[in-house]
């Protein structure tokens, strides 16, 4: 285990600027995906009382950006083991895709692997840690993270509590540094698998999606500019001269008469702002962001025919080469966490093979009728695909190839059975008729 020492100078690199930034910047990225609370990030734009006279905008495109990137995981993976790691697995799919998200999200994120009593793999998700490392910079040797609190239970008080996990052991720091508990699992390996959003090039944090959160912070600035304008200026600004200023100003309106004195003037001033403008503003916004990410918008008001499969292929070149990039990384992500069940299995007496097979099942683009009719044949003529592998294609709910084959076995013998009831019946159709000629 590494030295006290340097747990006890790791803890307190939390309380330097670089640190502390970082984390101020990953709340500020999960509150902006989970679109909650963000109306603290642009009140400081406005005066205290905006409040009062209207509500700030909170206009969420981050989350929509971030789901849409993240294509890896949105089809599934095949992965192929064995049914017992199938079963230890059951929650991995959820955990992998939430992962790929929070990581294009984040940057760099770790994910803790633990075995549950029933033999069930547990994937943990953390966003705010420290790395320790020894020789190798890309690659922890440690990791120091906050731990999770129960927020949504009233009666806990308790203060952010620290985690310390390395090859061999695990330990339990109060927020003062003070060690709470310790205990050794004896893996041999760090228990934790680290994902980037791009391959790390000088740091081992990689940058998040900081673009497109700045572009939301800036649209719900602009929308809520919109909103005061709406409230004051919309229907102009009455004023008057000429008039006592000790006098009451009576409610304005078709059937008042407004009392002016012979030098004096009234009048309305009308908005100089054009909302058309802001929205257009906004728009170029919303698409630059969207293009650097690889990605492309459509607005309400564009109408149109709607895209046929190929059309929507040419369109979306980019982001599609960007996710043959990404299968590579998150190929190699898969290879990692499965290195590490494996050390987890064994110490639980579960041996697993040796290696993992994985194909990661593309996103399809919608296909007509009798294109899908002419693509299923090709792949069932030249053996690409079973019958029954189609027949799990169709319906992801029957979960394995047993279950399939089983399903279609018994749709084949009912049909293969009305089918020779018809064969009989237009041969007899056909008999009779010979007969009455």
């Amino acid at each position: 285990m590494l030295s006290e020492e340097l747990i006890s100078d790791s803890l307190k690199e939390v309380k330097l600027n670089i640190t502390l930034e970082r984390f101020k910047e990953i709340n500020k990225i999960l509150d902006y995906y989970s679109g909650s609370e963000t109306d603290k990030y642009i009140s400081t734009y406005f005066n205290p009382g905006t409040i009062k006279e209207t509500a700030y905008a909170n206009y969420n495109i981050f989350s929509r950006f971030i789901d849409k990137m993240s294509r890896i995981y949105q089809s599934g993976v095949k992965r192929t083991v064995n049914d017992e790691y199938s079963e230890m697995t059951r929650k991995k799919s959820i955990a992998m895709k939430q992962c790929e998200k929070m990581t294009n999200a984040v940057g760099t994120i770790g994910t803790i692997i633990s075995l549950d009593n029933n033999n069930v793999f547990k994937y943990t998700n953390i966003y705010k840690f420290i790395p320790i490392f020894n020789d190798d910079v890309f690659n922890p040797d440690a990791i120091i993270y906050q731990s999770y609190l129960p927020i949504s239970d009233i009666t806990n008080n308790k203060n952010t509590s620290w985690s310390y996990v390395d090859k061999d052991n695990i330990a339990k720091y109060d927020h003062n540094g003070t060690k709470i508990k310790q205990y050794r699992h004896n893996l041999g390996v760090l228990p934790v698998s680290f994902t980037h959003r791009n391959p790390q090039i000088d740091s081992f944090f990689v940058e998040g999606a900081n673009d497109i959160m700045s572009t939301n912070e800036y649209i719900n600035v602009i929308m809520t500019d919109m909103r005061i304008g709406s409230r004051y200026q919309l229907w102009g600004q009455p004023w008057a001269t000429g008039l006592d200023s000790e006098q009451t100003i009576i409610r304005m309106g078709a059937d008042t008469v407004l009392g002016i004195p012979i030098d004096g003037k009234f009048d309305i001033a009308k908005p100089g702002g054009d909302i058309n403008a802001s929205i257009e503003l906004v728009k170029f916004m919303v698409e630059l962001c969207a293009q650097n990410n690889h990605l492309w918008i459509t607005w309400a008001e564009q109408g149109g025919e709607v895209p046929s499969g190929i059309s929507l292929m040419i369109k979306d070149i980019e982001r599609h080469e960007d996710y043959i990039d990404d299968i590579e990384l998150w190929r190699e992500y898969e290879r990692n966490i499965y290195d590490i069940e494996k050390t987890i299995a064994i110490k639980n007496n579960i041996t697993l093979p040796e290696k993992i097979g994985l194909d990661f099942i593309e996103p399809k683009y919608p296909l007509s009728t009798n294109d899908q009719i002419l693509w299923d044949n090709h792949r069932l003529q030249h053996n690409i695909i079973t019958e029954t592998e189609l027949t799990l294609e169709y319906n992801p709910d029957l979960l394995n190839i047993k279950t399939a084959k089983s399903v279609w076995s018994k749709r084949k013998e009912i049909n293969d059975k009305s089918n020779n009831q018809l064969y009989i019946q237009n041969t007899n159709t056909k008999t009779n008729k010979k007969s009455i000629e």
